[in-house]
């Protein structure tokens, strides 16, 4: 398809997808910028991913995967061309949520019985019933993962027996 026009050079005719003039080399489109630190939805809204830093012209950072609930955070190629958007808060909540349960060393929203989280009236609760509590709590309540089950063993000293 051919549409896009040159506002500069009044040249018509570019290919839907040019992103810039093939005549004087002006930007058809407005490309949102990317910085260390965004957050930003790739592959079709499925994966969040937090720029780290920039190597070689690339972004790299940890990403979530909303599909399975998967968090990575050894870092990974973010390339430009798959970046559709910045996240919304929501998006980054998510993100920040599964961040917290990866660095307890859990899976995404994956809760053991005698695990504790803080519910959003800010009362601590050990959890006893682990089927009860989804990631839709999580996200949509308020829900806060604060330490595992075997956290608070150790911290216990359960294991010193």
């Amino acid at each position: 398809m051919l549409s896009t026009e040159c506002k500069q050079c009044n040249k018509k005719w570019h290919h839907d997808n040019a992103k810039y003039c093939s005549m004087c080399g002006k930007k058809l489109v407005e490309e949102p910028e990317f910085k260390v630190g965004d957050y930003v939805i790739e592959q079709n809204g499925i994966i969040i991913s937090k720029i780290g830093e920039v190597l070689n012209g690339d972004f790299w950072g940890s990403y979530y995967k909303k599909i399975n609930n998967y968090f990575s955070n050894l870092g990974g190629n973010i390339l430009v061309k798959d970046i559709e958007r910045h996240a919304t808060q929501e998006e980054i909540a998510e993100y920040e949520s599964a961040l917290t349960f990866y660095k307890h060393g859990r899976n995404p929203f994956e809760v053991k019985k005698g695990d504790l989280i803080r519910t959003p009236s800010e009362e601590i609760t050990l959890i006893w019933y682990p089927e009860n509590y989804t990631k839709e709590e999580f996200l949509d309540l308020g829900w806060e993962f604060l330490k595992t089950v075997e956290e608070i063993d150790e911290w216990l000293g359960a294991d010193d027996e």
